[in-house]
């Protein structure tokens, strides 16, 4: 009995020590969780629609009623590096929590409205890199700040398809003096070659796999920066899921125009997606659609789903879920694209048990009223990758005042105007507090300082040489004068003869006789 008793008591003792640990565990998790997080501006809303259309993916609402605890169910989706909750009550209590993904393909999509009671905390790589002021890095010459290098948006393309990749986003105070693509992951079977724009290269040679490219550019001062353009080569799995998968609108009730691979027709086709719970048949444009699928044909014809290949295995229990994966309440994992497909993978129902919930957490957000003439006056200016040069006038929330800037011609954005006076027009009663992140207008500023620095010494140069013009002027003239007055003296008589004559009409018209 007694060994009976120390059993207990060893065994209990053992279990709350595993107790402890376990919420050790999770206090630590939380800690670290709490700090890879930056809290956004207080009082704005994601721009849901304008997000959503752009590539923003709402990953989940989570029940939660604590703001560490929906910061907490961000950090456990690799994907997620948004954290949105709307505020309950009382202090640190949320109504709800929506968690986002803000990039596309390493593009920034997310926008945000003035809004009181929201909140939003953001991955901090995402909103250091994206949000911050650009030029943070220190510089021994504050007039000079280094680059910002941008190799542009990931691809994904067929084997044997060539790629363009450019650094024409990158930027600079001043000027970028050089550009050099070089390979740092992938197959060294890949062919670089320079086109006739310097920050240009066109890579091909690729076979299946993945592929990054670092950009690195330096500038005048010798200042320089890196940024990586990742590029997947689909192999013939991948393309199943990329091409062959049908068109899925998801649980949601939206209304986004998006691009689905048919394999049957073999061409992309538009279609209605409804916000959430897509698969990778999904696109934005048809010519991204185009280039991920281009030449992949059925090879069985579709089922009653529309599906051009058998269904992935059922449920994988026994094992940790992976990245791809959806993990059902039993601990089981299933493909995610399966997820609230209307058809129930998991045995216990739970990939389909949430779908409904996210349309009625999702059409929350989408039915927020948006000022969207106060969106598009706190968007930075936007270049686009192409290369036309179109003079366009844009609104700077921090001046209140509009200002020129360069578009290139295609993907900018909505602030831009033909002219002065219908920017102003639009944009006069938008202020600073109506930006949800200054950096990129900070950045705006400090080109246009640049700018001004470089008028004035422009205007500066034409005024000496103006100034340089008239004293040269001045020196010949009064060489000529004296030239003139020494040949004048050779000739004495002459002299005396004018003199004589001056004096004569002077007394001739100024003296009666």
């Amino acid at each position: 009995m007694t060994s009976f008793r120390i059993g207990l008591l060893l065994g209990s003792s053992l279990l709350l020590h595993t107790l402890c640990m376990v919420r050790a565990q999770a206090d630590s998790f939380g800690e670290q969780c709490l700090e890879s997080f930056k809290k956004g501006k207080e009082g704005f809303v994601l721009d849901t629609d304008d997000s959503v259309k752009e590539g923003a993916v709402f990953i989940a609402s989570p029940t939660v009623h604590r703001m560490k605890d929906c910061v907490r169910s961000c950090c456990k989706d690799p994907t997620c590096n948004l954290a949105l909750m709307e505020d309950g009550e009382e202090e640190g209590l949320i109504k709800a929590c929506f968690l986002f993904s803000c990039l596309y393909k390493k593009k920034y999509v997310c926008k945000f409205v003035k809004k009181k009671g929201f909140n939003n905390y953001i991955l901090s790589s995402v909103f250091d890199h994206y949000l911050e002021r650009p030029h943070t890095i220190p510089s021994d010459d504050d007039d000079d700040k280094p680059p910002v290098a941008n190799a542009g948006q990931d691809r994904v393309v067929q084997p044997q398809e060539s790629v363009t990749l450019d650094g024409i986003e990158s930027k600079d105070d001043k000027k970028i003096d050089s550009y050099v693509w070089r390979l740092v992951k992938g197959s060294t079977w890949a062919v670089i070659e320079k086109t006739n724009f310097a920050d240009q290269v066109i890579v091909s040679n690729l076979s299946s796999g993945v592929y990054k490219f670092q950009l690195t550019v330096t500038d005048t001062a010798g200042q320089s920066d890196t940024a990586e353009v990742t590029i997947l080569v689909l192999t013939p799995e991948q393309s199943e899921d990329h091409c062959l998968a049908p068109k899925k609108v998801g649980p949601c009730r939206g209304s986004f125009q998006r691009w689905h691979y048919n394999a049957v027709t073999e061409r992309c086709e538009a279609f209605v997606f409804g916000g959430c719970k897509e698969n990778m048949n999904n696109y934005l444009s048809e010519g991204e659609c185009t280039k991920a699928c281009d030449g992949v044909s059925a090879v069985t014809p579709p089922d009653i789903s529309g599906r051009m290949l058998p269904h992935p295995e059922g449920e994988v229990c026994g094992a940790e879920c992976g990245l791809d994966q959806f993990t059902c309440s039993n601990g089981c994992c299933i493909d995610k694209a399966l997820e609230c497909d209307k058809t129930p993978q998991c045995s216990d129902g739970s990939d389909e048990d949430s779908c409904v919930n996210m349309d009625e957490k999702f059409r929350i957000l989408l039915d927020i009223p948006v000022d969207e003439q106060k969106v598009r006056c706190t968007e930075p200016p936007r270049t686009g990758p192409c290369r036309a040069s179109m003079t366009k006038w844009y609104y700077d929330p921090l001046e209140r005042k509009c200002f020129r800037f360069n578009y290139g011609g295609c993907d900018g954005n909505e602030n831009k105007f033909e002219d002065e006076n219908p920017c102003l027009k639009a944009c006069k009663s938008v202020t600073e507090k109506d930006v949800f992140a200054r950096g990129a207008f900070e950045y705006q500023e400090d080109q246009k300082s640049q700018a001004g620095t470089v008028a004035i010494a422009v205007l500066l140069g034409v005024a000496i040489l103006i100034l340089l013009a008239i004293l040269g002027y001045c020196f010949l003239k009064g060489r000529k004068e004296q030239q003139r007055s020494q040949r004048m003296a050779v000739n004495g008589s002459q002299v005396s003869t004018m003199e004589d004559t001056q004096r004569l009409v002077y007394n001739s018209t100024t003296k009666p006789i």
